[in-house]
């Protein structure tokens, strides 16, 4: 990240890190133009010794990412010692409305293994909100169930239950069948004569 201009694709992809904007959208487009020798040297970067460049060039396969880029995600987002980069990587894989074409690998079996069992509340956070946006699985609902009722982190339990309102007809069927009668028994005891004489 030197003052001079990139020379190598690699370069570029240690320029998406860069704190100077327009040097890093430049890289970006540089990397884009380049098409699969920008995405080398991008999954190149994700083991760089710098985590901000591993964090920067797993954003940018969230949206230029393919089935190719998975097993390089696969393996930041379970093995990075960053959380940060972790974050970054699952978030690269759970996302398939920003890439022009969804991945087909197994991503529920890998959002499941980080909700359950990666040690910052943040990365398991961004793997629960990845099931959510994943088609029906049941490993999902059974990893959502499990999180909504073990969890100690009440943000990540409510983001569970979205997740699991998408994942599941009968929870969402109960949840809202429980809103509506708590909303009938509310509204009848706020008409009641004795509300009124309070």
């Amino acid at each position: 990240m030197t003052g001079r201009a990139p020379a190598s694709l690699e370069e570029q992809a240690e320029m998406l890190a860069s704190y100077d904007r327009w040097a890093a959208e430049a890289a970006y487009r540089v990397l884009v133009a380049a098409g699969e020798a920008g995405t080398g040297a991008v999954l190149w970067g994700l083991s760089h010794p710098n985590p901000r460049v591993r964090r920067y060039c797993a954003d940018f396969l969230d949206h230029q990412g393919n089935d190719d880029c998975f097993e390089a995600l696969r393996e930041a987002a379970l093995n990075d010692g960053v959380p940060g980069v972790r974050c970054a990587a699952v978030h690269a894989l759970g996302c398939q409305r920003c890439k022009t074409c969804p991945l087909t690998n197994d991503l529920v079996g890998l959002l499941v293994q980080v909700a359950l069992f990666d040690d910052s509340a943040r990365v398991r956070q961004e793997a629960v909100h990845g099931m959510g946006q994943q088609p029906h699985d049941a490993r999902a609902v059974e990893a959502l169930t499990a999180v909504l009722h073990q969890e100690g982190n009440k943000d990540l339990r409510r983001v569970a239950h979205y997740a699991l309102m998408r994942q599941d007809p009968d929870y969402r069927r109960a949840v809202n069948q429980h809103a509506r009668e708590s909303g009938i028994a509310s509204a009848r005891a706020a008409s009641s004569p004795n509300s009124a004489m309070r």
